[in-house]
């Protein structure tokens, strides 16, 4: 009884809290998230339910002063994550949808966890207690889990500016040696350029600081920033030294990034096909198993029927 008690409390309490941040959210949220991709936001319906929680959330303020210290260090991080992955012009309103999505899914799973375990326990299974258990542990964890996969998203952003770097970096060097400026060059590639890549966005965003008044190094070095690859800062800091020294020895010193971007990309690509064979390896162990069964089914049937 005391089982059935504790469960339907838990239950509940979560219940009642996604029904009461429902209908608070209920069309105060839609221009915030009408134009969010439903793909990479999977919860996109529930995502006013967070942050209508996020809205009434209580602050920190009665925490001791070194927790809210963590606290402000790890909301720190996450969102120089989101501004690394969304840019500067994006990074407030993306870093808000984020706080909703990451409690929307937290009390989603700790609501339906919780819900189904109250429904064992009061069929007399104690199986109910590990998943009212669970629901507690989810609305607490879940969204830890919801921000390490900001992590990911940064390695496949990392990456794919890796592979396509290399070859802007030879169409650089041969406008350069043509001739070109550098920002020429670089306003050149932008607009010959018909693919959406990462790459391009963050060089068009770099191009448009520079048309608007900033000085050239700051743009590219701030382009370097953005885009958080070893290579990229290498030799956004060879263009910067070469406008502030005016020299002429820039067209070799990029000739030798472009060799090594392009080493980059291989080892990059050498990495990508060794992590699709691990992933291949489980299909195949299962086909593999399947191939068994079916051929050692009828060797052991013979040898029931036979003895």
């Amino acid at each position: 009884m005391v089982f059935t008690v504790i469960s339907a409390a838990v239950c509940g309490v979560f219940v009642l809290l996604f029904l009461i941040f429902y209908f608070k959210s209920r069309g105060n949220y839609d221009e915030y998230t009408e134009y969010l991709d439903k793909e990479e936001y999977g919860l996109k319906d529930f995502i006013p339910i967070g942050l209508a929680m996020s809205d009434v959330w209580p602050t920190d303020r009665f925490l001791p002063m070194s927790l809210r210290s963590a606290l402000a260090r790890y909301n720190s991080r996450i969102y120089q994550k989101i501004l690394e992955l969304r840019g500067p012009r994006n990074a407030e309103f993306y870093h808000y949808i984020h706080k909703g999505y990451r409690l929307a899914a937290a009390l989603i799973a700790a609501a339906g966890a919780s819900l189904v375990g109250c429904i064992l326990v009061c069929q007399g299974s104690m199986d109910g207690l590990g998943l009212t258990a669970g629901a507690v542990g989810a609305f607490v964890s879940v969204p830890f889990l919801v921000d390490a996969s900001l992590e990911e998203d940064i390695k496949k952003r990392r990456l794919s500016i890796q592979m396509e770097f290399p070859e802007f970096v030879n169409k650089l060097t041969l406008l350069v040696n043509a001739g070109m400026t550098i920002s020429k060059a670089w306003e050149k590639i932008i607009n010959e350029n018909r693919r959406e890549h990462l790459l391009y966005e963050e060089m068009g965003y770099a191009l448009a600081e520079i048309r608007a008044g900033k000085p050239e190094g700051r743009a590219y070095e701030e382009f370097a920033r953005r885009c958080h690859v070893k290579e990229v800062t290498k030799f956004v800091s060879v263009i910067v030294m070469n406008l502030r020294r005016g020299g002429a020895e820039v067209v070799p010193v990029l000739r030798e990034q472009g060799r090594e971007c392009w080493e980059m990309r291989k080892n990059a690509a050498k990495e990508l096909g060794e992590q699709a064979g691990t992933k291949i390896l489980i299909p195949m162990m299962i086909m593999f198993l399947g191939i068994v069964l079916i051929v050692a089914t009828p060797a052991v049937l013979s040898m029931t029927s036979g003895m």
